[in-house]
């Protein structure tokens, strides 16, 4: 029954990071910093303690900042608390003491538009600069986190941004030709930067028609229910576009539902927590290789 799905399926949607790319980070040299002070490599340590340091990396991310960090450097910073990341809050967060000083304070490292939402004392002027940073660096594919901490005061300064390159995997494109020489249609699904997702997927020759979240359905946030004119109203729209960017895992599975309501034998790639409902969904679904227990499931 499953090689008879595998065979019959028209569209294929597939998660990026780690799906369509090797999900191994590399850091650039690239660090824009908003707080006077600051570098590339306290910008690092302060990602540090946003993430359990003294535990071994959850994700791609976490390895590569604990492994820029001289970890050893950190044995007077206790966590008092921490806040995991989570794939619709879009950030991490810890509660750390100085041991030393004895001083209190947040650090969290995330998406940047989640983040800057956090600084109370962002001006226009900031925005503006913030905004014009992540607009250059992702219109080249160039990955972004937001690192921020609060001040004696309690309030949230933004520090600056980290930032990284996931390549794509090597037969990624060959796959991709592949699929369409036989009728497939591929469609990208990822939670990152619209304009990230738009460099991506041109290079994958996908197509850059990329819808992000302001389009595209939601569940009823009462009941949790699908929209009930989903494909009547959603169908075209989603059949016409290429991908889909800063998306919720929600929209991943609305977005397979929406193909199958339409008839279309649809696929679904992953390999993380927030994509097990759409990989559940799908007439086909694919967990990769190092995908989590939840999408495996």
């Amino acid at each position: 029954s499953a090689i008879e799905d595998m065979a019959g399926m028209a569209i294929l949607c597939s998660d990026k990071t780690g799906t369509m790319t090797l999900n191994k980070m590399q850091l650039q040299p690239e660090a824009p910093i908003y707080c006077k002070g600051e570098s590339q490599y306290s910008l690092l340590r302060y990602a540090a303690l946003a993430a359990k340091w003294k535990e071994p990396a959850k994700d791609a991310l976490d390895t590569l900042i604990l492994g820029a960090v001289d970890v050893m450097s950190l044995g007077h910073m206790e966590l008092l608390e921490h806040m995991p990341f989570d794939p619709v809050v879009k950030r991490t967060e810890g509660t750390v003491r100085d041991q030393v000083t004895g001083a209190v304070f947040k650090v969290t490292k995330g998406a940047p538009h989640v983040i800057l939402k956090l600084v109370q004392r962002a001006n226009d002027s900031m925005i503006s600069q913030v905004e014009s940073d992540i607009f250059e660096l992702c219109s080249r594919g160039v990955r972004c986190l937001a690192v921020a901490r609060t001040d004696p005061l309690g309030e949230w300064v933004l520090l600056g941004l980290l930032t990284f390159l996931d390549p794509p995997r090597p037969d990624t494109l060959q796959t991709i030709l592949d699929s369409k020489k036989y009728g497939v249609a591929v469609k990208m699904i990822t939670g990152d930067h619209l304009l990230i997702a738009k460099e991506t997927s041109r290079r994958l020759m996908l197509g850059t028609e990329i819808l992000s979240p302001n389009v595209l359905p939601n569940l009823d946030p009462l009941t949790g229910q699908k929209p009930a004119d989903l494909s009547d109203q959603y169908g075209a729209m989603i059949l016409e576009a290429d991908g889909f960017a800063e998306v919720f895992p929600e929209h991943k599975y609305l977005i397979v539902e929406c193909l199958r309501e339409m008839g279309f034998k649809t696929g679904m790639t992953g390999d993380g927590v927030n994509d097990a409902p759409a990989l559940k969904r799908a007439d086909v679904g694919i967990a990769v290789q190092g995908s989590t227990d939840a999408a495996r499931a």
